[in-house]
C-alpha cells in the first residue's frame, strides 16, 4: 500500500510540473514574445484570439497556427511584364531563374527563411535570360526568394532538398 501511495504521489508531482510548463507556454496567448534565452514564441496551442495573420505598424504577426504571408508577396508578381520560371524546384544546391526577357541591370537576390529572416543576400548579373544562384549551405526547408532590379521585382517560394 505504501509503494502505491508513493507512486501516485510521484505521478501527481510529475503531472503538476508538466501542467506548470503547459501554462507557461499558454501565457503568451495572442502575442509574440522573445524570451531571455533568445527563443521567439509566435504561436500557442489553445489560443483564445483569432487565428491568422495581421499587420500593425509595418510588422506582420502570426496568431494561432502559423499562416504564411508569402502568398501576399507572390501575388504581386502579376505586375511584372517579365515572366519568370524557377527550376529545379525542389533543388539540391543550385537554382535557376529563367526570364522571358533579358534583364540588363544587376539583380538583387534575397532569400528569407520561414520566420522571415534574411539568410542570403547577393547582387548578381543574369547570363542572358538565366540567373543561377548557388545555395549549397542552406538547410532543407522552404524559403521565400525576392529578385529585384530597378524595373523588376519577383517573389517565389523554393524548396531545398
Amino acid at each position: 500500500m505504501r509503494k502505491s501511495l508513493i507512486f501516485i504521489f510521484m505521478v501527481f508531482i510529475s503531472g503538476a510540473q508538466a501542467q506548470e510548463l503547459h501554462h507557461q507556454m499558454l501565457s503568451a496567448q495572442g502575442a509574440s514574445k522573445e524570451l531571455s534565452n533568445g527563443m521567439y514564441v509566435s504561436q500557442t496551442v489553445g489560443q483564445q484570439s483569432v487565428i491568422g495573420n495581421y499587420t500593425k505598424d509595418g510588422k506582420t504577426y502570426g496568431q494561432g497556427y502559423q499562416q504564411s504571408v508569402w502568398s501576399k508577396y507572390i501575388s504581386t508578381n502579376t505586375n511584372n511584364n517579365i515572366t519568370t520560371v524557377t527550376y529545379p524546384n525542389p533543388f539540391i544546391s543550385t537554382i535557376n531563374f529563367q526570364f522571358s526577357q533579358t534583364i540588363k541591370e544587376p539583380i538583387s537576390v534575397s532569400v528569407f527563411d520561414i520566420r522571415g529572416r534574411l539568410i542570403f543576400n547577393q547582387e548578381k548579373q543574369a547570363s542572358g535570360n538565366i540567373l543561377t544562384i548557388d545555395l549549397p549551405n542552406l538547410a532543407s526547408s522552404n524559403y521565400l526568394v525576392r529578385l529585384s532590379s530597378p524595373n523588376y521585382t519577383y517573389y517565389t517560394q523554393i524548396l531545398k532538398q
